[in-house]
């Protein structure tokens, strides 16, 4: 029987072994933590504060492997928000909220920033519909070349999608629907995540992109939550595994993969112990996996240098937040509601994330960071003591290395920061935080094993996507190193929580160990999949036609909602 050794208990590192197992293989998962779920988990933060401590949103994970696995069997439920999916909002008390129904989404666009913006907004959703329509089919397969999508893009007669949502910049992608800088603001924050840039950098158009092949429970433009956290999506894939006969270790650290004329043979542990194995897979990202675990010795130059080359930079921080009361937000009534629900983002302002790049890029701490928070405890009051909550924050487009400081000397500072422009938001939190939690760049690095604090494995910008991410010339899931297989983020589809990249690992070591996959899987498959037209086209068609005034006001009414989520539904997805 095949051994199978992978390195990281990381969702991607679990779907593959829950794959591999499945498929008859023995597989052995180390993972160095003293839990499974690598950046995918809930943590107890604070004596009795439980809270998703890196990952917290639900959106990418593709169906297909929830379905595969049987994840709800294991204890998986989903869920969204009852309202808000999300809310903004500013000092000043201007906000916007994004509703679950497209409808009262487009209202609340059209009250708060005109007609122009609602017409916007929905062709924007029209657009980033017909973009996930070309890359959906495609986070499941073999990863094809840019110039195959670009060429897709093409033949279908969206050229000018492809380089407004691939090769552009975000800016210059907002600027070309919206006028208010409320809503591009809010709209930029998923361009910039992992990104070692600004919204006017070129390329990062993409990255915002990369969510056009999200859904949830079968619904474009809409996301959820695992019900315990994030960590509850990683325990199920876990017990998948393990109901397949993968052996699961935890506080396993691998300190090297065994390389042997050319082939990995293994791994060997920090303790020193050493597991021999067939193949080896690793769900750390491209550098760490090839520059430490396997090292440069056993490389081609080329190799070593196009890894050294792979852009780890854009960090993140998480500072979690224990409060015996709830956000008060300037211009909303007081008590709990919608906009304690969702996702919610502090001042997104375009000019706020320019002026984050540049403290990056001097080495300090921005002076107006956007924030981004959830709080679980509102939906799920048993994560915390009773009458408490958790206010899990974040800010994108930190710098990995400080300039006269390490972040540990720097740790308090980062926390006053956050706790600032939330106070800046919600004057009533004065007094009322219980306690910190704060994880810095360089602990994302060191405790989470994300170098350079990327929580995507390596930026995604055009030059390293598709066929290219990691390193052009060679990817789909093999290495230079017979029987080593790169399985996380830093593959194709990419960050997120997706567990595509793993499934794809699994895929690409059952072809070449001659069994059979689940379903249909190489690139020939992936080519007809990128030729296949859908649903989304012929909406497009129809609102590129004379019925686009018409269909604007039809979808903003509640009485069309059950037509407006049928326009929403991917084939095959809940109604």
């Amino acid at each position: 029987m095949t051994h199978v050794v992978i390195v990281g208990g990381g969702h991607n590192g679990l779907v593959s072994a829950a794959y591999l197992a499945r498929s008859g293989l023995e597989v052995t998962v180390l993972e160095a933590r003293p839990m499974l779920g690598g950046a995918c988990v809930t943590e107890e933060v604070m004596p009795g504060y439980r809270a998703s401590t890196c990952a917290f949103v639900l959106g990418l994970m593709r169906p297909e492997i929830v379905a595969d696995l049987r994840l709800k069997e294991y204890g998986l439920e989903l869920y969204s928000s009852p309202d808000a999916l999300a809310f903004t909002t500013e000092p000043s008390g201007r906000h916007f909220f994004m509703w679950k129904e497209p409808d009262r989404t487009l209202r609340e666009v059209r009250r708060r920033f005109g007609p122009r913006d609602a017409d916007a907004f929905a062709q924007f959703g029209m657009d980033m519909q017909r973009l996930g329509a070309v890359l959906r089919p495609l986070m499941m397969q073999p990863p094809p070349s840019l110039a195959d999508v670009a060429g897709e893009f093409e033949r279908r007669g969206s050229a000018g999608l492809y380089e407004r949502f691939v090769t552009g910049s975000v800016t210059d992608l907002l600027g070309a629907y919206f006028e208010s800088d409320l809503l591009k603001g809010f709209l930029a924050f998923s361009g910039v995540v992992s990104v070692y840039g600004a919204p006017s950098t070129p390329g990062t158009a993409y990255v915002l992109a990369h969510h056009s092949v999200g859904e949830f429970e079968g619904h474009f433009g809409k996301w959820g939550f695992a019900r315990g956290g994030v960590g509850a999506l990683t325990a199920a894939i876990a017990s998948a595994a393990a109901a397949s006969g993968a052996r699961l270790r935890t506080s396993a650290p691998v300190d090297h993969v065994v390389v042997r004329d050319g082939k990995a043979r293994g791994v060997v542990l920090a303790s020193g112990e050493e597991i021999s194995a067939d193949l080896v897979l690793s769900n750390a990202d491209p550098r760490r996996s090839l520059l430490t675990l396997v090292g440069p010795e056993h490389l081609p130059g080329e190799t070593v240098s196009a890894v050294e080359a792979y852009d780890v930079r854009g960090s993140q921080c998480r500072v979690l937040i224990a409060a015996d009361r709830l956000p008060e937000y300037t211009g909303l009534p007081k008590g709990q509601g919608p906009q304690h629900n969702g996702h919610t983002f502090l001042s997104p302002d375009l000019d706020h994330y320019e002026a984050a790049f540049e403290a990056a890029r001097a080495g300090r701490l921005p002076e107006d960071p956007v924030v981004e928070l959830t709080i679980d405890s509102v939906r799920e009051p048993g994560l915390v003591p009773p009458g408490r909550h958790m206010i899990v924050t974040g800010v994108q487009q930190l710098p990995f290395e400080l300039t006269g400081r390490t972040w540990d000397d720097a740790r308090q500072d980062l926390t006053d920061l956050m706790l600032d422009r939330l106070y800046e938001h919600a004057p009533n939190m004065r007094g009322a935080v219980l306690g910190t939690h704060t994880i810095t760049p360089l602990d994302l690095e060191r405790e989470y094993g994300l170098t350079g604090g990327n929580i995507y494995h390596g930026a995604m910008t055009p030059a390293q996507l598709l066929s290219g991410r990691p390193v052009a010339g060679w990817g789909a899931y093999r290495t230079p190193v017979d029987g080593f297989y790169l399985c996380g983020s830093g593959t194709h589809p990419g960050g997120g929580v997706l567990g595509a990249s793993g499934y794809n690992a699994a895929m690409a070591v059952l072809t070449d160990l001659g069994v059979a996959t689940p379903r249909p899987w190489g690139s020939e498959h992936a080519a007809r999949e990128l030729r296949r037209r859908g649903f989304e086209d012929v909406l497009h068609a129809a609102y590129a036609s004379p019925l686009k005034k018409v269909m604007n006001t039809a979808a903003r009414q509640p009485w069309l909602r059950k037509l407006t989520n049928l326009a929403t539904r991917r084939p095959g997805g809940k109604k």
